[in-house]
């Protein structure tokens, strides 16, 4: 064998050798990138339109420049919160409701660090021949699960805008998601219904009467708050800045590509009606803050709420309920004004 073959051999085996090389460390870098991501899992508690940036967090992977695996779990049957308390994940995703009651009841382990939205949107909605609130008397009206946003809110209407009084006046069936409550109005089972949205689009497109309107009465409510326990942020508190980024990402994300957001919709809101997608993403994208820093006004204006049921609410205090220090650094640091300028 000449020098050249030699040579040529060499220059063959050394590149090949070189190449699996390049191929375990490329494995072995995707592998050591892995082992450093956090595995977050975050319950939801609904299928509507405001959780489309978590299951895009999901989907896209968002959070792994952030060290984080995130992953989401519907909590069915059960409160978002239980979870929580079982340690099956450290945050969750739903209405503030069981958060700010626990605190009212003397359980003060939740906290929410962010808020996603406090709009409330929907209302109540009734067949057609009911137009006053007073034509409810001896009539039923579907709610959520007890304790639940929709069956706070009828009964908070009720008795403080109305000045009925609920189970006496009127009959509370609780059926529990929005679209059986649509269901239970359009099938004659109850004669009235509060429906969130979309329901609440889909109810008005029927013929049924929007007896009132949340937004119009100028009710805030942490509608979409980010929870977690105290114990979390006091082991975590990185974690809980990361997740934070992540979401407060993904809604940026979720804003500006509506393209993206119909389809992770389409994905986990089966069923939903596409005639309504436009006027729901408009109306989300409304509702939700950029900068999600959890309000004590808010929160206040939930224990007055919740006052109808537990008067003890009126002595509780909202700034044990939210820790808004997660936010306020992320904002100030200028990551979420950065987000708003690609």
């Amino acid at each position: 064998m000449d020098d050249a073959s030699r040579n040529s051999m060499a220059f063959r085996t050394n590149g090949l050798a070189l190449s699996l090389l390049l191929g375990w460390m490329g494995c072995a870098s995707a592998a050591f990138a892995a082992a450093q991501l956090d595995s977050v899992t975050i319950g939801f508690s609904s299928f509507s339109g405001f959780y489309g940036p978590l299951w895009l967090a999901v989907e896209d992977g968002v959070g792994k420049k952030y060290g984080v695996d995130l992953r989401a779990v519907y909590a069915g049957r059960v409160r978002p919160q239980q979870l929580l308390a079982s340690g099956e994940t450290p945050f969750v995703i739903a209405s503030g409701s069981v958060a700010v009651t626990s605190h009212v009841l003397g359980v003060k382990d939740q906290v929410i660090v962010a808020l996603l939205s406090s709009k409330l949107g929907g209302g109540i909605f009734s067949k057609s021949e009911i137009k006053r609130p007073e034509d409810l008397k001896g009539k039923l009206i579907a709610t959520g699960r007890p304790g639940a946003l929709n069956d706070i809110l009828v009964r908070y209407v009720m008795t403080r805008k109305w000045g009925l009084s609920p189970d006496r006046d009127v009959k509370l069936m609780p059926i529990g998601e929005p679209p059986l409550m649509l269901q239970a109005l359009e099938r004659g089972v109850v004669d009235a219904s509060s429906l969130s949205v979309p329901a609440s689009f889909v109810a008005k497109s029927k013929g049924f009467f929007e007896l009132v309107n949340y937004d119009a009465l100028g009710l805030s409510y942490p509608q979409h708050a980010v929870t977690t326990l105290r114990p979390t942020i006091a082991k975590n508190p990185e974690v809980v800045e990361r997740v934070l980024k992540t979401l407060i990402e993904s809604v940026a994300i979720f804003k500006g590509n509506k393209q993206k957001s119909f389809a992770v919709w389409r994905k986990y809101m089966r069923g939903a009606s596409e005639e309504f997608l436009e006027e729901t993403y408009q109306h989300t994208v409304a509702a939700m803050e950029a900068v999600p820093t959890p309000s004590v006004q808010v929160i206040a204006s939930a224990l007055d709420m919740i006052s109808v049921h537990y008067p003890q609410a009126k002595q509780t205090d909202p700034n044990l309920i939210v820790d808004p220090s997660f936010v306020r650094r992320i904002d100030q640091s200028g990551f979420i004004s950065a987000l708003y300028k690609k």
